[in-house]
């Protein structure tokens, strides 16, 4: 586990100027895509009602049992058949379930692995992009082999099994979420459950962590003085809401890095030098799907769309071939295109 940081400066590559524009970009990419007629094509369309039966589907299957539960409780309390701190209960476990468990992402990017239609998605923007660039980013993709392929003669368990053996990016993906699930646990249980004294010391020092490396030590300070004087709830939904944005922007790339064969420190490197632009496109999403769940899948769905061509904006045409590959990732995981990026939205 890497030591705690107190001192540090900004980063370059995480600005709340950086931030915001990423965050117009998004917007305006997404209100692109869904007023360009090139993108209603017969496949889009059947997509688009694939995604909305999941909506629906994985949105009762969340919340449905919870809402049950809820009504049956209230009714019984008003009742008397059972007293109101039974009420209170489930209350706790559905603030709990929204705002520390996000499990309906968890399950989103998890189909991703097993779902060639979010691919299908990304490479449509992906090509359309080209034609307007003049660019062989959706050929020369097609060219590289995959890091790892699901066989569709396994079964799911098998699939499984052989992801977590030879899957760079689903281990990561797993690492990733268990290491948010159990910083968001130790939010609950300090807020729920310790002396207000030392839950106030364990948010302060969670949130000054995650934010000194990217805004610097004085900011951070200020922003963490702020936090103390509201409200708990406020600090949980900073910090939770940060690590699930920067989540679902990762898992946005499982794609792209599963056939473009960085080594893990290149690809660090290369999340690093983007880490700012990458939040921006990940808190729009994060937010849309906690503000509509029940169209979740399609607002993923988008992202991914998107990607095809966010990916355009922040690296550089993939060579077309395997052996140029290697020199171009590691020219390519160091990024100094922010002015660029910042100054030139046009889409």
């Amino acid at each position: 586990m890497a030591s705690p940081i107190f001192i540090s400066t900004r980063s370059e590559y995480f600005s709340i100027r950086i931030v915001l524009r990423s965050i117009e970009l998004t917007l305006s990419t997404i209100y692109n895509s869904l007023i360009n007629k090139e993108f209603y094509t017969t496949n889009n369309i059947y997509l688009f009602i694939k995604y909305l039966k999941l909506s629906v589907i994985l949105y009762i299957l969340l919340n449905g049992p919870q809402l049950i539960l809820k009504v049956s409780i209230q009714y019984l309390s008003e009742n008397g058949f059972v007293n109101f701190n039974q009420f209170e209960k489930l209350m706790k476990f559905e603030y709990f379930l929204k705002y520390f468990l996000n499990i309906n992402i968890f399950i989103m990017s998890t189909i991703s692995f097993f779902d060639q239609d979010l691919e299908t998605l990304f490479l449509c923007n992906l090509k359309y992009q080209d034609l307007k660039n003049n660019q062989q980013n959706f050929e020369n993709y097609l060219k590289l082999s995959s890091n790892y392929k699901l066989d569709s003669s396994k079964s799911w368990s098998k699939n499984v099994t052989d992801l977590l053996k030879f899957s760079r990016e689903f281990k990561y993906f797993i690492k990733r979420y268990t290491n948010y699930f159990f910083l968001n646990c130790i939010l609950f249980l300090s807020i729920e459950y310790l002396p207000e004294r030392f839950t106030s010391l364990i948010l302060g020092f969670i949130s000054f962590q995650t934010f000194v490396d990217k805004v610097g030590t004085v900011l951070s300070l200020i922003l963490v003085t702020i936090l103390q004087m509201s409200n708990y709830h406020y600090t949980v939904l900073v910090i939770t809401t940060f690590y699930g944005s920067w989540n679902l922007a990762e898992d946005l790339l499982i794609y792209y890095f599963n056939k473009i064969h960085f080594t893990t420190s290149e690809q660090n490197q290369w999340l690093n030098t983007r880490k700012g632009v990458l939040f921006g496109i990940g808190l729009v999403y994060y937010l849309l799907i906690q503000r509509f769940p029940l169209m979740s899948f399609i607002i993923y769905s988008n992202a991914f769309f998107n990607m095809g061509y966010f990916i355009t904006k922040f690296s550089g045409e993939i060579p077309d071939n395997s052996k140029s590959l290697a020199t171009w990732c590691i020219t390519e995981s160091l990024w100094d295109g922010h002015e660029r990026f910042v100054d030139n939205l046009s889409t």
